[in-house]
């Protein structure tokens, strides 16, 4: 087996893992509250970290504006975190994770167009339009009525992708430093910020928690963040970041599917569908090639 083929597969069991934190997120939201939870996870994610970027001998130093950026990230990820916590905890996880993870590129592309950092064609405008109607396919738009939309668990799948892109077009201020090591300290500051500023413990010690408890918490951890992002930032750095993108289109898939399977979330095939169309205007936007295997960067 060739080593790209061996490192697609890891990235496809990467995508997994990310996939899998939305129904997980639902089950730890039995045990902790939804800053409990940034903060452990972030604590976490910091620690496990070092050792990666030890391995990937990669340096710790950071220039102070790529410090600032990385701050600036931590609190768009502590907001992302909550409305990601909170959708998979008062909705249906799956959905959640399908709405959010291919409504988040769309708002990067339509940032990036407003402040002028991508020059627009016609069939820009036509995949943002499929796009966008993919995601309302999505959600089933059709069943709520407008007090709905604008209440409820669909404010939190809008709150988080938005936070998500936002953070996305911060980190951009931060290309020269490797992203593994802004990772780290975005990472970092999520923590700090959130255990100094919202934190408030009313579980109890998570030492005390169930297995079931720990088996989740280390997956959503070490799992769908440390190991996951470690392993893209590698296909990134391997195939280039058109390539590696493509794989993140299995996500929202994953997130549903394992939200059915574990969580005995009901779905329906307009979510498939809806995901393939955002999936589509993706590929169009980006004018990504599917050759998997192909060693050209961009």
């Amino acid at each position: 087996m060739s080593n790209d083929r061996q490192l697609s597969l890891w990235i496809v069991l990467a995508m997994l893992f990310w996939g899998a934190s939305w129904p997980i997120a639902n089950v730890l939201s039995n045990y902790i509250n939804v800053h409990e939870f940034i903060s452990y996870r972030y604590i976490i994610t910091t620690i496990t970290m070092v050792p990666v970027l030890w391995w990937m001998k990669l340096s710790f130093k950071i220039s102070f504006q790529h410090f600032l950026v990385a701050c600036a990230a931590a609190i768009l990820l502590i907001y992302y975190s909550k409305y990601y916590f909170l959708s998979t905890k008062y909705g249906a996880p799956g959905l959640a994770g399908a709405v959010v993870t291919t409504l988040m590129p769309v708002l990067v592309y339509l940032l990036m167009m407003f402040s002028k950092q991508k020059k627009t064609q016609n069939k820009d405008w036509l995949a943002l339009l499929l796009g966008v109607l993919g995601v309302l396919v999505t959600m089933n738009i059709w069943q709520f009525q407008l007090s709905e939309i604008i209440s409820g668990t669909s404010v939190y799948l809008l709150a988080a992708a938005t936070c998500w892109a936002l953070m996305s077009i911060v980190t951009t201020y931060a290309k020269s430093v490797v992203p593994a090591t802004l990772s780290f300290y975005i990472y970092l500051m999520t923590a700090l910020f959130d255990l100094t500023f919202f934190f408030e413990p009313t579980h109890g010690s998570i030492l005390a928690m169930d297995s079931v408890f720990w088996l989740s918490f280390l997956i959503v951890t070490i799992g769908s963040t440390t190991f996951a992002t470690t392993v893209y930032f590698l296909g990134i750095q391997k195939l280039g970041s058109k390539q590696a993108s493509v794989f993140t289109f299995l996500v929202p898939f994953f997130a549903v599917g394992l939200s059915v399977l574990f969580l005995n979330e009901n779905w329906y095939w307009t979510t498939i569908l809806g995901a393939l169309m955002t999936i589509v205007a993706l590929i169009i936007l980006n004018n990504i090639k599917l050759g998997f295997y192909n060693k050209g960067h961009d």
